[in-house]
């Protein structure tokens, strides 16, 4: 018998937690599985709508910022297409849509209720009663769970130590990725060539949202250090969002627009990544970000911020360099030994090639894992 399988996701916007959603749509058995997903309209949705066989719903109303009209909405919404559609298994995918979503399905009668983490809500940059406000809820929706799925086991002990669920709620399942696609070393000159460097420039480069969880600010403070002795860098920036101005003023105001390109969001960032040769990520709490397993797959060595799950991925020292969070100049200076270090980028590349080419990180385990997840049995609440 074929299973109706639901995600939601809040919106389709080019990050890690919608990626994942949308290739375990794509690679489910469509022998066992009809697959489904809720979300709201965003950069992704053409490539949603194009996965064979999926049944997508988009929800305007369906938004990351608190609206108690617009999530009334959404919610009723939600157990209603769940009723209509009989659905069988309801998997939610990070904070705003995890609370509305699983609240829904145990409204709308389902038996099997999974969550992916990636990365709490809660953190050490929020306010006290903000914090205090998700770990209430994540703990009462828990309590309605059939399974929660880590990205990386830090999440499971941050869950825990908040008293968010049980030990045996808790599986760990690593984001997954295909191996990367073959192609001639000129397509990857011509990419280059496009955005206007030349085959001498060393390009470091950053993919994520401009929020405040990136802290993209850190990323330019770290190259203005980084350019005064290293003037063939260039710095590429993919992404979009509410600080794109803050960070545009900060570019101006130090002098770099020559030396900073920011590209806004590109559905060809998979593309353009292997033309850098060192991937940088400024966020100040993550869960496994799924960026770091696609700079892997590009064999380049990976400089970031050492926050919540990223020494799973990013071997310190190993295939790249883990900073303190907020050490602006620890981090220029990682990235600057790599620049002056053609040997020693190469080899972590190497290394990192190597940690995502196993089996922990193919999609092929990932897939197994979660259906081997969808056929279990679910357990009372």
């Amino acid at each position: 018998m074929v299973k109706k399988v639901l995600h939601i996701v809040t919106k389709l916007e080019l990050g890690g937690a919608q990626k994942n959603a949308l290739s375990i749509l794509a690679g489910l058995n469509r022998h066992k599985y009809e697959v489904h997903l809720i979300s709201s309209e965003g950069l992704l949705s053409a490539q949603a709508a194009d996965i064979p066989g999926m049944h997508l719903k988009l929800m305007p109303f369906l938004k990351r910022a608190p609206d108690p009209f617009c999530d009334l909405l959404a919610f009723f919404s939600m157990v209603s297409y769940m009723r209509t559609n009989k659905i069988d298994i309801v998997h939610t995918h990070s904070s705003k849509a995890g609370i509305l979503g699983r609240w829904a399905a145990y409204f709308a009668g389902v038996r099997f209720i999974i969550h992916t983490v990636h990365g709490w809500g809660f953190h050490d940059y929020l306010k006290s009663f903000l914090n205090d406000l998700y770990i209430f809820l994540e703990r009462k929706t828990a309590s309605i769970t059939t399974r929660i799925v880590a990205v990386s086991q830090d999440d499971i002990r941050k869950g825990l130590a908040h008293g968010i669920g049980s030990p045996e709620k808790y599986v760990l399942i690593r984001c997954g990725i295909p191996p990367a696609p073959i192609k001639e070393p000129g397509v990857y000159l011509s990419k280059r060539h496009s955005l206007g460097f030349t085959q001498d420039d060393l390009i470091v480069g950053m993919v994520a949202c401009l929020k405040p969880q990136k802290n993209p600010a850190d990323l330019i403070i770290a190259a203005a250090s980084v350019l005064g002795g290293h003037p063939r860098a260039k710095f590429v920036l993919i992404g979009d969002g509410v600080l794109r101005k803050k960070v545009k003023q900060e570019i101006g105001k130090r002098g770099l627009e020559d030396s900073i390109l920011m590209l806004g969001w590109r559905t060809d960032a998979e593309e353009i990544m292997p033309v850098f040769d060192i991937v940088v990520l400024t966020s100040l709490w993550e869960g496994l970000p799924l960026v770091f397993l696609e700079a892997m797959r590009s064999a380049k060595p990976i400089v970031a911020y050492d926050t919540c799950g990223a020494g799973e991925a990013v071997k310190d020292g190993v295939n790249g360099f883990l900073a303190r969070p907020g050490d602006t100049e620890g981090l220029a200076a990682k990235i600057s030994l790599l620049l002056e270090n053609d040997g020693l980028r190469s080899r972590m590349g190497q290394f990192g090639l190597h940690i995502v080419s196993q089996e922990e990180f193919s999609l092929h385990a990932m897939l197994s894992r979660l259906e081997g997840l969808y056929e279990s049995q679910p357990c009372a609440f």
